[in-house]
């Protein structure tokens, strides 16, 4: 081998056990990963949010002076939707345990004892390389094992991150909108409660001050406007609830993406690198033992 190649094989050894220690790659994948935690947690909260208004709703009963027995049946018509919201808030909450996970490996990984194992195992092979022409093959496993350890979560955790960035970022923001603002509207709808409603009607037929055969005419009437005025909020939050489903499925994929398939393909990229370098390794010493003999 010429020195060309020997110094370029030094430089390279040099490089890597510098990015060992060199925080700024560990520093930006935890930033990265505390930005996809901080949206997990947030998407968390507001399908709380949407789930304790469209419970409410669910066991909204509309009951009245003079008269018994009027429900609004809002359970059978919300409760689809209910569940898909109990099954989004659920997956966000995963997504956040997944981010949290991965901000964990990446602080495990740039631990000085790791930097420390990887640089002295970079110099040993690096010594026996050097005089020998080769290294053995078990400490070329071990130094793959370590570089996986010290930078597979780090580089898995950007490249997703930029996906994201770069992909899905977009579709993402249109539909956290929407679900946002729906869940504010959910929450004003749901403010509205039957017991407000009946006695706004109740009190605009002035039933509650010196009765009057006229008022009293009006009664039924008025206790009719507020059931109807209860059914039209219940079948206005089942609209806006049926147009969010589209955009929940949207944001669980985005985070099932980020969470999961990209950082799987990552790995297993770089884990069959890992196992490609160790055949060449093997095969290299194979071929230089028998030119030695």
């Amino acid at each position: 081998m010429t020195l060309t190649n020997r110094m370029a094989v030094a430089f390279l050894a040099a490089l890597l056990i510098a990015a060992a220690w060199w925080p700024a790659s560990q520093n930006a994948a935890v930033e990265h990963s505390e930005a996809g935690l901080k949206r997990a947690l947030a998407m968390y909260a507001v399908a709380r949010g949407l789930n304790a208004v469209i419970s409410v709703a669910q066991g909204t009963q509309f009951t009245g002076q003079f008269v018994v027995g009027v429900v609004i049946a809002a359970g059978q018509a919300l409760d689809p939707i209910n569940d898909l919201v109990e099954q989004f808030s659920a997956a966000m909450l995963m997504a956040a345990a997944a981010f949290g996970l991965q901000i964990l490996l990446i602080k495990i990984g740039a631990h000085w004892v790791l930097p420390l194992l990887l640089s002295l195992a970079i110099v040993a092979w690096f010594s026996l390389w050097w005089r020998r022409g080769r290294a053995p093959s078990w400490l070329v496993r071990i130094l793959v094992v370590l570089v996986m350890a010290r930078f597979a979560v780090p580089m898995s955790a950007l490249a997703s991150e930029a996906v994201y960035r770069g992909v899905m970022a977009v579709e993402y923001s249109e539909s956290e909108k929407v679900i946002r603002g729906n869940e504010t509207a959910g929450r004003t709808a749901g403010n509205q409660s039957p017991d407000k409603i009946v006695t706004d009607k109740a009190t605009e037929s002035s039933w509650w001050s010196w009765p009057r055969w006229d008022d009293v005419k009006k009664v039924p009437d008025d206790l009719k406007d507020a059931a109807s005025d209860l059914t039209a909020i219940v079948a206005d939050m089942k609209r806006n609830a049926q147009k969010i489903a589209e955009h929940m499925v949207k944001v669980t994929v985005v985070f099932l993406l980020q969470t999961l398939v990209l950082p799987l393909l990552f790995l297993w990229l770089l884990i069959a690198l890992s196992r490609h370098a160790v055949s060449g390794a093997s095969v290299s010493s194979m071929l230089s033992d028998q030119r030695q003999r």
